[in-house]
């Protein structure tokens, strides 16, 4: 098992990358930006802006996120960097929805195992 600091995007020039050069997928409660970053393991982060509200909301939303993803993990496939921008919605919402989401949006992107591309 790996180390979690070494699973979590951290450096400013990972972000630009996957900002400038990854692709997106939109679901209704985050967008998900993604791009295979070259190693055996795919890496995170979990992103709430000011648009979300104040600090309490964008707390619990990049915490539904991760909760959501942790369960959807082991389905994930290798070698990307993903980050998941949350949405203003995902304040209104529980877990379970947002995990049918982010599946959702992970599958169409291709990177969860049994997903076409």
């Amino acid at each position: 098992m790996r180390d979690h600091s070494e699973l979590t995007l951290r450096k400013q020039s990972d972000f630009s990358r996957v900002y400038k050069q990854g692709k997106s997928k939109g679901g209704r409660f985050a967008v998900i930006l993604y791009k295979r970053n070259g190693l055996k393991f795919s890496r995170t982060a979990f992103v709430a802006s000011k648009k979300v509200g104040n600090s309490v909301n964008r707390n619990r939303s990049r915490r539904l996120m991760r909760a959501a993803y942790k369960a959807l993990e082991p389905g994930v496939k290798g070698g990307y960097d993903i980050i998941f921008v949350a949405r203003a919605d995902i304040i209104k919402c529980k877990e379970p929805e947002v995990e049918r989401q982010l599946k959702k949006s992970l599958e169409s992107a291709g990177i969860l195992t049994g997903s076409k591309q």
